[in-house]
């Protein structure tokens, strides 16, 4: 009789300790604001999306989207630093609750998670350095050494290229695009393919060495990337980018970083190289 009640009361306990991790991972997937806290992670060396100032602060386009988000949905802002080859996998890992870091929408990555509507236009570019051959489409990279950020869509699209359109170079892989255009600069490589909002930023920055010299490649807008479960999660961050966009936030924003807007009338035809 002992032994029959004892191993009821364990079972009873088993099921309850398993029902509560359900419910535990269920609120935490529906609600992941419920701790007062939206936590992103973001790769800090994207400029300028998201890098550090000489202060060592996070600043960027992505970190004033991140707290004009968070403000409008009442919660903190958090930021998680992630280095970009690993950063789904943390997401996945439940250690933060959305990536925001430049993120470009294609079909690959909404078979694993779930994507907001676009917030910036963006496509990928070629950048040269002013006094070499200017490279004005994929051909032009021939014999070359083309740097790109590891993982990125530009580092699928580079290997990609050299196939679709039959021209053979060496793509040169960097953990940030910082180093890649130190690279470029220094006359280590010769090219640089990548989104082309970080190539006006850097040449904006060094007019007289770099020149975005192609045509924008591809179509691959910049969303916010959640879980796969977190569909209600993510429209409701759909609903805080829309207020954001009719308060003219996003514009102010781009304007800020880009002296222009690109956060209006984005194309969501998807023509990602791959």
């Amino acid at each position: 009789m002992k032994r029959k009640s004892y191993l009821l009361i364990t079972m009873v306990l088993a099921a309850t300790l398993l029902l509560t991790g359900c419910a535990s991972n269920s609120a935490s997937s529906e609600d992941p604001l419920a701790d007062g806290v939206l936590t992103a992670g973001t790769n800090d060396m994207y400029l300028p999306l998201e890098f550090r100032d000489e202060n060592n602060e996070l600043v960027g386009f992505d970190i004033d989207l991140g707290e004009a988000l968070a403000e409008e949905l009442g919660v903190e802002m958090k930021w998680v630093p992630t280095a970009w080859d690993g950063i789904f996998n943390g997401l996945n890992a439940n250690q933060y609750d959305i990536v925001l870091s430049g993120t470009s929408i294609t079909e690959d990555r909404l078979k694993g998670f779930n994507m907001t509507d676009p917030y910036l236009a963006n496509g990928i570019v070629i950048v040269s350095r002013t006094d070499a051959a200017q490279a004005k489409t994929p051909k032009d990279l021939a014999g070359k050494t083309v740097g790109v950020q590891i993982e990125t869509t530009a580092d699928y699209a580079a290997e990609a290229l050299k196939t679709q359109e039959g021209v053979e170079y060496t793509v040169s892989k960097f953990d940030a695009m910082l180093d890649a255009f130190a690279a470029l600069e220094g006359k280590q490589i010769d090219n640089i393919m990548t989104d082309i909002s970080v190539a006006q930023f850097y040449t904006t920055l060094k007019p007289e060495v770099y020149a975005v010299s192609s045509d924008v490649l591809s179509n691959e807008p910049i969303g916010i990337t959640v879980r796969k479960a977190d569909t209600a999660f993510n429209e409701q961050l759909n609903t805080a980018l829309d207020a954001l966009r009719e308060k003219g936030k996003l514009t102010e924003i781009s304007m800020k970083w880009f002296g222009e807007d690109v956060t209006q009338n984005i194309d969501t035809n998807l023509k990602v190289i791959e």
